[in-house]
């Protein structure tokens, strides 16, 4: 390999190490802002009554709450739609 192509091998390749460290940082960054703001509505709390608990669970216990939100579209769209519109492929269909 010559000098010549060493040296722009050398800086393509700290290129994409500086934007691969510059994504995880700002995607770190992004998704620590967005757990720490409210969604804008209140959890309901379950009732629990108190035969319910009157086992405690033995082992190992996972409790899953899972959130529907209207109109949701998965990020995965999102890009998909987004490559699609500079690449000149269909858009979003809605």
């Amino acid at each position: 390999m010559r000098p010549e192509q060493a040296v722009s091998w050398y800086r393509r390749m700290s290129m994409v190490y500086a934007l691969g460290s510059w994504t995880l940082v700002g995607s770190l960054f992004f998704f620590s802002r967005k757990r720490s703001e409210p969604s804008g509505g209140e959890l309901e709390q379950k009732d629990v009554s108190g035969n319910e608990l009157s086992e405690y669970p033995k082992g190992f216990y996972v409790e899953t709450i899972v959130t529907y939100k209207e109109d949701f579209v998965p990020v995965t769209d999102r890009i998909l739609n987004y490559w699609k519109s500079w690449t000149g492929g269909p858009g979003p269909e809605s």
